[in-house]
């Protein structure tokens, strides 16, 4: 693996850790801040079962309120018997309450009256007995064998104190929680032996919590339970318990009226739900923009790799278009050269009729000469001499003219004469079209035509329009070529025209090996006009091409001018 792989993995991985912990920081956050609102739903849960609890109780103690003072209960004390009126008063009150049952006794403890004198009655309490005859509303949890009761004590007065008696008021637990409406969590009422005695869920009731100890005889244990502290919250983790949940948060409310201990278990499985969901959807997030960033940085590294690759590729390409360049320049440059040598071949035959005059008259005149000095006439012989002096200037012309257009030399941009171009280029050409006939229509113009060009290039390439008109003129009947120069604005315009049959594509006689003429060695390749368009161009030219109107084909060379020479 490379090292660039190598980081991006270590990369990846840290930032995969990264996004579980964020995950897992959202999720015990989040749990932490539902378990504070599940605390404070319990705490109200507990709160209105505890006033409702002591809501009913309130009823009973304004009965035995009611009942401690009144003449018959008072009356039946004082009396040592049991008046019908008191009985009747005491049965009536627990019809009207809902009581279990109410008992009168007098400072002893001896009952002198019941609400049911038929029924077994509960022993008197003594602490129940000591409080009410201290003038304090006694209260006490009893357990009468499945039976959950209160029982309620007030001293009997006469209106002196100390009490003459004392009345007890039992309250089933059971017609109490029959008034409740069923409420969501589980809320029990422990005593302080620890057992549930009053509960919203019936399976708990008479069930004691001793932890890991039995419970006490005729009790059920209290479902088995783990405690575990979860930041400032009490979690009971309960294993198969079917009226709690299996974790509990455990919220505590002590009820000293009742010497009571109220606890609400509220199942934390949809605050951890919540807070699990969060901590997901966190890391979901946090693992998409990863993904996304990942899939962006291999997209640029990709694309990094690409422009490296393409920027490779172009500058591979460049190289070889630049050595392409300068192959086609060096193969352009002998192409031209050829073009020169191939004008040269086919121009042999005028040239040396060319030289052939001058050296005949040359000779001619010097056996005249000598003749003359023989004959004693040095005048005469002397004018001979001039006149091959005058033959010897006209050889030396055309061989300086054949060198200048042969040699094959660089040659820059410059001013040059276009009109002593074109009579360089004809003087060439002269005697081959005289020989084959051909008619040539120029006139220079009056005074020099200086364009941007090289001189020897440019009469090449007067040379092969000239040379393509002579063989387009081979079968016609008029054999006429004109040569004709003007002025256009800032460019010169030398126009070469001809009467052969026209050209059938104008638009590519500039290709290369493009020709009209049949194969064969004698007759080219087709590629002096390419060569003469590129060296138009390259002085910042046109060459163009088109067929007349009136038959034949004209070939347009546009130059600039020169500045300097035309101001």
């Amino acid at each position: 693996m490379s090292r660039n792989k190598t980081i991006a993995a270590t990369i990846l991985a840290i930032y995969a850790l990264a996004a579980l912990f964020a995950g897992w920081s959202v999720y015990r956050y989040s749990y932490l801040a539902n378990l504070e609102q599940l605390e404070e739903t319990g705490r109200i849960r507990l709160q209105q079962a505890s006033v409702r609890l002591m809501g009913q109780l309130a009823s009973y103690t304004y009965l035995i309120n009611l009942l401690a003072d009144h003449p018959a209960v008072v009356s039946g004390v004082l009396g040592g018997g049991i008046p019908p009126e008191t009985g009747d008063l005491l049965e009536q009150s627990v019809l009207t309450y809902g009581a279990d049952g109410i008992v009168v006794t007098d400072a002893g403890g001896r009952v002198v009256a019941a609400s049911s004198p038929d029924r077994e009655q509960l022993p008197v309490s003594l602490p129940l007995l000591r409080a009410a005859l201290n003038g304090r509303l006694g209260l006490e949890t009893v357990l009468d064998g499945q039976r959950r009761l209160f029982r309620l004590s007030r001293g009997v007065i006469d209106g002196r104190a100390p009490a003459i008696g004392a009345i007890f008021v039992t309250i089933d637990v059971a017609s109490l929680e029959f008034e409740w409406e069923v409420d969501p969590e589980a809320v029990c009422f422990f005593d302080r032996a620890q057992i549930v005695f009053a509960s919203t869920r019936q399976s708990l009731l008479m069930r004691q919590d001793m932890g890991p100890h039995a419970a006490s005889p005729g009790l059920r244990p209290f479902p088995e339970h783990e405690l575990r502290r979860d930041g400032d919250f009490e979690i009971w983790e309960f294993a198969g318990a079917e009226a709690l949940p299996e974790q509990a948060l455990v919220v505590s409310r002590a009820i000293p009226q009742l010497d009571m201990t109220a606890r609400g278990f509220l199942d934390t499985a949809p605050a951890r739900m919540t807070a699990l969901l969060r901590g997901l959807l966190t890391a979901s997030v946090l693992g998409v923009v990863g993904l996304a960033g990942l899939i962006l940085a291999l997209w640029r590294r990709r694309m990094a790799d690409r422009l490296a690759i393409e920027t490779a590729a172009n500058a591979r390409l460049e190289e070889r278009v630049e050595q392409r360049t300068s192959e086609l320049r060096m193969a352009q440059d002998q192409l031209v050269q050829a073009s020169k040598l191939s004008a040269l071949g086919e121009m042999s035959a005028g040239i040396s009729h060319e030289l052939n005059q001058p050296l005949a008259a040359i000779m001619n005149f010097a056996e005249n000469g000598m003749k003359l000095i023989d004959r004693d006439r040095p005048d005469k012989a002397a004018d001979n001499l001039g006149e091959i002096a005058r033959q010897v200037q006209r050889m030396d012309r055309i061989i300086r003219n054949l060198r200048s257009f042969a040699r094959n030399e660089a040659e820059i941009v410059e001013p040059v004469d276009l009109a002593a171009a074109v009579e360089h280029a004809l003087a060439l050409t002269r005697a081959s079209l005289e020989k084959a006939g051909i008619e040539v229509s120029w006139r220079a113009p009056w005074q020099p035509v200086c364009v941007l060009g090289g001189e020897v290039r440019l009469q090449q390439v007067v040379v092969n329009i000239l040379s393509n008109a002579q063989d387009a003129l081979v079968d016609a009947e008029e054999k006429l070529i004109s040569v004709e120069i003007e002025t256009d604005g800032a460019d010169a315009v030398l126009r070469i025209s001809d009467t052969g049959p026209g050209i059938p594509d104008p638009s590519r006689v500039f290709e290369p090996f493009y020709t009209t003429k049949e194969l064969g060695a004698s007759k080219g390749l087709g590629l002096g006009l390419s060569i003469s368009y590129g060296l138009v161009g390259s002085f910042g030219g046109e060459l163009s091409c088109a067929n007349r109107e009136e038959g034949g084909a004209v070939f347009t060379i546009r130059l600039p001018l020169a500045d300097e020479a035309n101001p």
